[in-house]
């Protein structure tokens, strides 16, 4: 039995069934209905990947107010935290409310809060959005950051 999606109970495509390259790299399971995508800092193949989503899990286990959201990975109801993501030429971006668990180290993206940083579509096309998000999410992991 597969995870499900924590805004609207879908199933969630596993990593290694995706088609995009960036996915299994990093451990991302997503929701085909709502573009939503789910990251894990155990699943994250990649070293920097894992050691950056597992400090912000640390603030998530301390930190944060606890929302009407379960984990799919535990069902531990999530908390929300805004963080601040640096660009390449130190300039702060807009903060990015991310859901996080407090019990295991995994965070939900709603499609909604990484579009704050990358191009708008045209129109709305669920499988296009998840792979501009999906880069959206590389980029993010090299980043520096912020918790507030």
């Amino acid at each position: 039995m597969g995870l499900k999606c924590p805004r609207d109970d879908s199933f969630l495509v596993l990593p290694e069934d995706s088609d995009r390259s960036t996915f299994p790299r990093y451990g991302i399971h997503h929701c085909v209905q709502c573009s939503g995508m789910l990251l894990n800092a155990v699943a994250a193949s990649s070293a920097i990947s894992e050691k950056r989503l597992n400090l912000m899990h640390k603030s998530f286990e301390t930190g944060g107010d606890e929302i009407n959201l379960d984990c799919p990975l535990c069902n531990s109801h999530m908390r929300v935290r805004n963080i601040v993501f640096s660009r390449l030429d130190g300039s702060e971006m807009e903060p990015i409310e991310i859901d996080g668990c407090p019990d295991c180290s995994s965070f939900w993206f709603d499609a909604g809060e990484l579009q704050k940083i990358s191009p708008p579509l045209v129109e709305y096309d669920a499988h296009r959005e998840a792979n501009a998000l999906s880069i959206v999410i590389e980029v993010l992991m090299h980043l520096p950051f912020v918790i507030v």
